[in-house]
């Protein structure tokens, strides 16, 4: 039996896929990831996640991929992964005004 929550989840069909396939597309050139990488898959569930909940608009997905994709960058573990190139902690701004 299925639960209520479950009830109004939607079924995805081809036309549905292809839209989030368009949306990840476009989030995955803008970070410059692999569709295939960590990251983005994880950003792919959270869109399929959302677009079964009723979040169908497309700049709405491509907003919430943005930040989900930004908030993946800035996570403790991209800094560890970062490895040397990486000078400052993860999330750190330099707001010190420096004299010309």
């Amino acid at each position: 039996m299925l639960d209520s929550q479950s009830i109004h989840l939607k079924a995805l069909d081809s036309a549905d896929l292809q839209r989030l396939q368009t949306v990840l597309n476009e989030i995955c050139r803008e970070v410059d990831k692999p569709m295939r990488s960590p990251d983005m898959q994880e950003v792919a569930a959270l869109l399929i996640r959302l677009y079964r909940h009723g979040l169908t608009d497309e700049d709405k997905l491509l907003s919430v991929g943005r930040l989900a994709s930004a908030k993946k960058a800035l996570s403790p573990t991209a800094a560890v992964t970062a490895g040397p190139r990486s000078k400052r902690p993860v999330g750190h701004l330099n707001l010190t005004r420096t004299s010309s």
